[in-house]
């Protein structure tokens, strides 16, 4: 990445940190916002509109719901999470059985120097 890209990775970072509570150093630019961050829900608006305010760019036209989940955990969280739970051994792991797209700090800081979104 050259130096404009740096700049704005390093500052991407810095707000995904401060959303996510992930401390900066445990994140890099191939952190994926859902599988490695867990942003969801509320954390995503707040991220997206940091990024809007601080960037100027159009981050909350981009096809966010492709990466995580938007919504917040409802009753229905509840029912999953068991299922999960009776199911962890056959499937062999757990985690959500919903699978989105890999969306990377890497790809949000090019695509704000860009001033476009294009595809990962």
């Amino acid at each position: 990445m050259d130096g404009l890209a740096s700049a704005t990775l390093d500052r991407v970072i810095e707000i995904a940190s401060k959303q996510s509570g992930i401390p900066k150093l445990k994140l890099s630019a191939m952190s994926a916002i859902y599988q490695d961050i867990g942003m969801t829900g509320d954390d995503v608006d707040h991220f997206v509109e940091q990024l809007r305010r601080e960037f100027g760019c159009s981050a909350c036209e981009w096809p966010w719901a492709r990466f995580t989940n938007l919504s917040e955990p409802t009753i229905l969280s509840l029912p999953r999470f068991v299922w999960q739970l009776f199911t962890w051994l056959q499937r062999g792991s757990f985690h959500n059985l919903q699978r989105y797209e890999h969306l990377t700090l890497g790809h949000i800081a090019v695509a704000i120097d860009r001033g476009e979104w294009f595809e990962p």
